[in-house]
């Protein structure tokens, strides 16, 4: 059966309430750090756009699909960041579109910037159970629905030109997804989740640099889940690394800066979990685009690698 067509079903059997992930985490997490915490917004010091396309589980119809779109820059002489970010979240029958803004306030040290970051915004759910195959047209499980679920969250940051740490809650609310009523009541919530992101940079040698990274990430009645990341840095031009995703991947990335302005980066998942019987893996793609404004002033204590 369609994997589109049973995305629900599984849900039901789960039980009678329903905490799935439902937060995509992408593979080029290191490179777009305001996806993750809204107190990254304007840490480059520069306008930044990204736009990201994940195709997840080739070849399986109906798996997910991510795009994203983050936008942040900083202003007042570096001194608050203000981002947008917009998601579109596709799996099977179900679409999540989101748009939230950020805004974080900093406080420069002699060790380097800590930012504060608040966020808010919402998520609109579409859940078409009419695409599927009905056996019975009057069964109240197969339905179109839909809902509008505004969040918020909070998070800090700290960077400087050689490391960075971050802690957030980007979605504080745990917001009712669906429920309907039948002679089994069904509910679906959002999760909470937890982030905590590092990574630092290692000069290897006059044109080499080495540059380790993780994530961990925590949602609540769910197992920890990390990430960790090694990167190595030709001429501060190509950026070549792998990853190993607890339980799920490992992750082959590459990062290429064209020009002052321009960036491409491109994930290739090798996926390590049963799942690689019906999959030849997952792929991201990542354009970066980056330019300083007029009011753009050098601060030496911005990340370069971040």
């Amino acid at each position: 059966m369609k994997l589109k067509h049973t995305v629900f079903s599984i849900a039901i059997m789960l039980g009678l309430g329903l905490q799935a992930q439902q937060r995509p985490v992408t593979s080029t997490y290191m490179f777009n750090g305001l996806t993750l915490n809204p107190a990254y917004a304007g840490s480059l010091n520069v306008f930044s756009a990204i736009f990201t396309n994940r195709d997840q589980w080739i070849n399986v119809e109906g798996a997910p699909l991510l795009q994203s779109l983050t936008v942040h820059n900083s202003f007042l002489s570096n001194r608050i960041g203000v981002g947008l970010a917009f998601t579109r979240d596709k799996l099977g029958v179900h679409e999540d579109n989101g748009l939230y803004g950020s805004y974080a306030y900093k406080i420069r040290t002699k060790a380097g910037i800590l930012s504060m970051g608040l966020q808010a915004g919402f998520n609109n759910r579409q859940s078409n159970f009419l695409d599927t195959d009905v056996f019975d047209p009057t069964d109240p499980l197969y339905a179109n629905l839909s809902t509008f679920s505004p969040n918020f969250g909070a998070g800090l940051y700290f960077a400087n030109p050689k490391m960075y740490f971050g802690a957030s809650i980007p979605y504080i609310l745990t917001n009712k997804v669906f429920e309907i009523e039948t002679d089994v009541p069904t509910e679906s919530r959002e999760s909470r989740y937890y982030y905590f992101t590092g990574g630092v940079v290692f000069d290897m040698s006059a044109l080499v640099k080495l540059s380790p990274s993780f994530l961990v990430r925590y949602q609540e009645n769910i197992p920890f889940g990390w990430d960790l990341n090694a990167t190595v840095i030709f001429e501060n031009i190509a950026y070549v690394g792998v990853s190993y995703r607890s339980g799920d991947a490992i992750v082959f990335i590459t990062q290429f800066i064209v020009n002052e302005n321009f960036r491409v980066g491109y994930a290739y998942d090798a996926i390590t979990s049963p799942l690689t019987q019906y999959t030849k893996g997952s792929h991201e793609i990542m354009i970066n685009y980056r330019i300083k404004l007029k009011n753009h002033k050098k601060d030496p204590q911005c990340p370069v690698y971040f």
